[in-house]
């Protein structure tokens, strides 16, 4: 009783704030316009302030009555990080357990500056062991300083050093911990920088990555071990090692990630490994383990979220690569009647636009077909963002083979025509080589008039030169949703098979023999 008599006192002395906080439940009949924008933005009423502002108050973003009203929307959504429900499933034991550990610190140095520390006494030693339990070392370093403040204090001798003891060990392993995540920032910082940069870290992170892991095993410490392991995923994707990319995702699933997501007492995002994982079966081209994978693992995404819209797009491309167009054309349907597709970024839903032209192109299905206006996508000059370039690159190659399947030998000329003039303004070689090649290939079908033979034994070299080059790309780069390989099988085949090119070929004969 005395506790709590206490925690009533220190309540009651410095009396309580009112904190607002926004309408979930339990105020229905308040108006208030901070309410109002906030049910706006979750309901998807409000997609922009332009929008928000003009139904609110008839005016611009700038109007003084929505910026009031954004300003105490917005406090009121940082006051409800005070009171997040970290028991609910969809967070792991170890960032409950980081939730609770913040909280508990900062409790404890409110007591003693309210002068309860016996109460804060009775907290640290809990917290202490939770924090390094799950190592998290600045919580656990600062929890133990507050308690041997407090020994001193009280004229407590033996506990007093001993717990200087502990802090003088522990302040060994936060160096260590210190010391590691700056190699690793360090050669983050580079990699995302560009490519040229990447190159002047990469060759040291087999150094750096035995130098984390030799640190882990000392102190038997899975922070470490994980940072290291997360060194290495990278180094092995820089370096196109996909079979070693899956082996290291197994077996950091294995022996971290087995249990149930809600029981992960670690700081790796399960989500996060099975991305990495099906990436690198992506590019392995392997769809049977790939599609097993991506079918057992879908479930840890909520359906309509950011992350699985990713997730299901590399699947998606992994069964369009490996020409499993049906299966494609079943998950593309489940992805364009999802009920948040249209919250999507505007460039990602161009891009599933881009793909289903492809798969249209190889599975002509009613389903596929109903909504989408093909004349309007074939005439349409694509114009994306220099940093878009990909999506430029696959849109005018599908219209190319588009317009070559229906014998628009005019319309063919001019596609050619601007890929070419595209590539040559835009296109840096070095990063966009299996796209240049294609392109020149797409050149050839003109140059030798659409004849079969000439094509074919012209192409032959690019063509071993794209089976040579498997380079990873990007969906913003390297927008490949068929392999260049496969669509040149089906550029022959037309040729060959289309009869206005049979047509065309003996026309052109009878004039040069003229």
């Amino acid at each position: 009783m005395q506790e709590l008599l206490t925690l009533i006192e220190i309540v009651r002395k410095k009396g309580q704030r009112s904190i607002q906080l926004v309408n979930q439940n339990f105020r229905k009949k308040e108006i208030s316009k901070d309410n109002q924008l906030y049910e706006g933005i979750i309901a998807g009423k409000f997609l922009s302030d332009e929008e928000a502002a003009d139904d609110m108050f008839g005016s611009d973003p700038g109007n003084r009555n929505y910026r009031n009203a954004k300003g105490k929307l917005r406090q009121k959504l940082l006051n409800h990080l005070y009171f997040l429900d970290y028991e609910k499933n969809i967070y792991t034991s170890y960032e409950k357990c980081e939730y609770q550990c913040r909280h508990a610190l900062h409790q404890c140095k409110i007591l003693i500056r309210e002068g309860a520390e016996d109460i804060a006494i009775r907290i640290l030693p809990q917290l202490i062991k939770d924090a390094q339990q799950y190592e998290f070392v600045d919580i656990a370093l600062q929890a133990m300083e507050i308690l041997r403040d407090q020994y001193a204090a009280s004229g407590k001798t033996t506990p007093f050093f001993e717990m200087q003891d502990e802090i003088n060990a522990y302040r060994q392993f936060k160096n260590t911990v210190l010391e590691c995540e700056e190699k690793f920032q360090t050669r983050m910082v580079y990699i995302n920088k560009s490519i040229s940069a990447q190159n002047r870290v990469v060759g040291d992170m087999p150094k750096v990555i035995q130098h984390i892991q030799k640190q882990a095993e000392t102190y038997k410490s899975k922070r470490l071990d994980i940072l290291g392991k997360r060194l290495q995923l990278i180094f092995h994707t820089l370096n196109w090692e996909f079979e070693k990319s899956v082996e290291l995702c197994t077996a950091l699933e294995k022996k971290y990630l087995s249990r149930s997501y809600h029981d992960i007492d670690v700081g790796l995002d399960k989500k996060e490994i099975a991305f990495q994982k099906l990436y690198a079966y992506f590019f392995l081209k392997d769809v049977k383990a790939g599609a097993a994978y991506a079918e057992k693992n879908m479930q840890l995404f909520k359906d309509g979220t950011k992350e699985w819209f990713n997730f299901v797009e590399y699947y998606f491309l992994l069964l369009m690569r490996s020409e499993k167009y049906k299966k494609a054309g079943d998950l593309f349907r489940k992805v364009r009647t999802n009920k948040n597709y249209n919250t999507l970024e505007e460039m990602d839903k161009e891009r599933w636009q881009i793909y289903r032209a492809y798969l249209v192109f190889v599975n002509d299905s009613k389903l596929l077909k109903w909504g989408f206006d093909i004349d309007g996508f074939l005439q349409a000059i694509p114009d994306y963002p220099k940093e878009y370039n990909g999506l430029n690159i696959a849109t005018l190659v599908i219209q190319f083979l588009y317009l070559l399947r229906e014998g628009e030998v005019d319309e063919v000329r001019k596609r050619v025509d601007n890929i070419q003039q595209y590539s040559s303004t835009h296109l840096d070689k070095r990063h966009n080589y299996r796209n240049s090649i294609f392109i020149r290939m797409m050149g050839i079908v003109t140059e030798k008039d659409f004849d079969i033979d000439l094509v074919q034994e012209k192409g032959q070299n690019y063509y071993k030169k794209l089976v040579r080059n498997q380079i990873p790309g990007d969906l913003q780069n390297d927008v490949e949703v068929i392999s260049y390989e496969t669509l040149w099988q089906y550029v022959l085949n037309i040729l060959k098979t289309n009869k206005r090119y049979v047509h065309y070929r003996f026309y052109n004969m009878e004039v040069m023999e003229r």
